[in-house]
């Protein structure tokens, strides 16, 4: 999907630009994301079936809500909801401090 704009990140070395301890798994790592809607991951299993996992579940972003990990800073997830333009792409989004 070529169209889309995907970014990949080896979450192996994620922790040393983060200065984060060394992730213990993918999860653990997403764990440490700035927005907590943002952590999901989707691969193709050994039966090519999608499977889906989030650090902090699903409702939140289903409902349409960005929302603050406090274990990154403030000011971190403000400049990234505000250059992502998350707000103008989906304006009924709902930020969540």
């Amino acid at each position: 999907m070529p169209e889309l704009n995907w970014q990949v990140r080896n979450q192996a070395n994620m922790h040393l630009r983060n200065g984060d301890k060394p992730y213990q798994s993918t999860l653990d790592a997403m764990s440490y994301w700035p927005e907590k809607e943002t952590a999901v991951a989707a691969r193709l299993n050994e039966n090519s079936q999608i499977e889906c996992i989030s650090a902090f579940g699903f409702e939140s972003l289903l409902e349409g809500q960005i929302t603050y990990n406090p274990k990154r800073t403030l000011m971190l997830f403000q400049s990234r909801v505000e250059s992502k333009n998350w707000l103008i792409t989906w304006p009924q989004l709902q930020v969540a401090v």
